[in-house]
Order: C-alpha cells, then sequence, then structure tokens
C-alpha cells in the first residue's frame, strides 16, 4: 500500500507524492502537452532554433496568398511534413518540432471552438535514422499519446475561468495516465498521474501574453530524472531568440521575421533572403572553421509562393569556393492548396 510522505505545493495548487518500490517506478509520458498547446492556439507554425537544420525555415511560410492555405505538403524523398487547416482556419494537423526528433499533431475541436482531442505521434532522431519508411505514422515508427480535452477547453480565453480544468485523459499502448491542467495569470501547470494514481511528471511553465496569445518563457520539469528546466527569450515580434537549457544553449537573430543568424553548440548559420522573401544562401561555420555555402533555386506556382527548392552544396577546396554535390541535402517541394 502506497503512503503519503509529503505534499508538493506551488502557488495555488497542491498535490500529494506517493513513495513506490524502486521495481515500480510509475511510467513517464514521453511529450509534453502545453509547448504543443503553445502552438495550437497560437495557430501557426513559426520557425525556431530546435527546428532541424536540414528542412527549410520557411517551408510552411506562403509569401503571396490571401489566406493561409488549406494544406501545405513540405515533402522530399524520404520526409514528408503536413499542415492542415479546417474551414475555420485552425490548425488541425501540424509538425511540432523537438530538440531530439519531432512529433506529429493532429486535432480536433468541438462545436464551441474548444480543443476537443490531440493525437500525437512522437518520432526520435534515433527512430528517424533507422527507419526507411516512408509511412512514419505506424505505431512502430512512433510513440503514439492521443489526449482527450475536457470540454470548453479554452486556457487565456474569455471562456475560460482560470484555475484547475478537468482532468484530460491520455492513452499512449496498453498506458493510460489522467493529466490536470492548472492556469494562472503568470504560469499553467501540467501534472501527469498514471492509472494507479502514481505522479509520473509535474511541469509548470511560466507563460506571457503577446498581442492577445499566450507564450512560453520557462519550463520547469520535475520526474523520475530530478529536475530540468528551459528558458525561452523573446524578441519584440514573438521569435524565440534563445532556448537555453541545463547543457545547451541555441539562439537566433530575425530580420522580417525570418531567421538572419542561427547558433548553437557546433554550428553557426547566417541566412541571406531576397527581396521576394526567398531563402537564397546558407552559410554555415563549424568546428575548425569548417565552411559550407548553400544555394537555393526555385520552381514557383501562378501565385508566387514557391513549390520545389533545389540545393546546391559549396566547400572549400584547395583554397576555392567549389560545388560538392556530396555535400547537397537534395530538393524539397510543397503541395500547396489555397
Amino acid at each position: 500500500m502506497k503512503k503519503l510522505l509529503f505534499l508538493i505545493v506551488f502557488p495555488f495548487l497542491v498535490f500529494p507524492v506517493y513513495s513506490q518500490d524502486e521495481d515500480a517506478q510509475s511510467s513517464q509520458p514521453d511529450i509534453f502537452l502545453i509547448p504543443i498547446l503553445e502552438t495550437v492556439f497560437f495557430n501557426n507554425i513559426r520557425w525556431n532554433p530546435y527546428w532541424p537544420s536540414d528542412i527549410p525555415p520557411d517551408g510552411f511560410l506562403i509569401n503571396k496568398a490571401e489566406k493561409q492555405p488549406d494544406i501545405i505538403e513540405l515533402y522530399n524523398d524520404t520526409d514528408k511534413y503536413v499542415v492542415r487547416r479546417d474551414e475555420q482556419g485552425r490548425l488541425v494537423e501540424f509538425p511540432f518540432f523537438l530538440s531530439d526528433g519531432y512529433a506529429e499533431i493532429q486535432a480536433e475541436y468541438a462545436v464551441t471552438g474548444a480543443l476537443k482531442n490531440l493525437e500525437i505521434t512522437k518520432y526520435s532522431s534515433a527512430s528517424l535514422q533507422d527507419d526507411d519508411s516512408s509511412d512514419k505514422t505506424s505505431d512502430t515508427a512512433g510513440t503514439k499519446i492521443n489526449v482527450v480535452f475536457p470540454d470548453d477547453f479554452l486556457p487565456y480565453s474569455e471562456f475560460s475561468p482560470g484555475g484547475a480544468f478537468p482532468a484530460l485523459t491520455a492513452a499512449s499502448g496498453d498506458a493510460s495516465f489522467f493529466v490536470f491542467i492548472f492556469e494562472s495569470p503568470l504560469f499553467l501547470t501540467e501534472t501527469w498521474y498514471d492509472a494507479e494514481g502514481n505522479l509520473s511528471v509535474f511541469l509548470k511553465a511560466s507563460v506571457f501574453i503577446d498581442r492577445g496569445l499566450w507564450r512560453i518563457r520557462a519550463l520547469q520539469i520535475h520526474n523520475n530524472a530530478g529536475t530540468s528546466n528551459l528558458d525561452y527569450f523573446h524578441d519584440s515580434y514573438g521569435n524565440i531568440t534563445e532556448i537555453r537549457g541545463e547543457d545547451s544553449v541555441v539562439s537566433a537573430l530575425y530580420k522580417d521575421n525570418r531567421p538572419s543568424y542561427q547558433k548553437d553548440s557546433t554550428l553557426q548559420y547566417e541566412y541571406q533572403w531576397d527581396t521576394q522573401g526567398c531563402l537564397t544562401t546558407v552559410k554555415t561555420t563549424g568546428a575548425d572553421n569548417l565552411y559550407t555555402e548553400y544555394r537555393y533555386g526555385y520552381e514557383k506556382d501562378d501565385i508566387g509562393n514557391w513549390i520545389s527548392r533545389q540545393e546546391t552544396a559549396y566547400t572549400v577546396q584547395f583554397d576555392l569556393l567549389t560545388p560538392n554535390q556530396s555535400y547537397s541535402r537534395g530538393i524539397w517541394n510543397r503541395r500547396i492548396v489555397y
């Protein structure tokens, strides 16, 4: 029988922690909801420093259109990422990029406009490298989590009373969880319990309101591994300029809401764009000042948005900058449905 040991107390929130045998540690979720919810309610796919370097930073950016397209499919020979919107312009399918992989998100909304359901399929970087199948939605390729939300789930809206929401339910394979979201003016919390009532994970997100939308300022994660922190920094336009973790820092600068500079622990990138908003050149400098330059050419649709991007890589050979096909990452294509 579990014994109540102590109470963990956060402002406006108290929950019990129970003792557990080492051989019966509660299972833990493979991904957290609050960062995904930020994108859902922000209703936009915006580049950030966690974005994989081989994926076009403007892959879901439309320069010329009266409204957001219904569908954008970004794909190459091995991968495909889809952004899909419903008739109300809400995101119903989109990729969510992580430091160690990415997740495919499918969202369903209630008649009231509240979030009703999320289907999350997470892929680690290793699984993407090992899986040669183009069908990355199968259970063997990624970890699936299905989340069902209570009625009228609209945090930080005029319909939200604040405080504790009714429990969410989440299922992943044979594991099931109850998830509690608590809303305060300055933070959101996310608490996971397994089916036996064991605390799995507690996450606290400091938030701020930007143009009527809530954004994450910092994340604090408590689980069996201990406590970890992520701090997010934004510019005046809401772009993420830095993500600072326990052992890593990634940063970026922007011009016209497009990245102009990016740096992580091993590489730095310089982005150059033309007057039409198309990426023309990416210059990378790595360890030992190893320099690579990527140049781009485009095929565009009738409206003027690119539908195919060709990449040519250049490296320094014999003190000359020359094309090097072995460094090229190939062609990216887009299918855009207006």
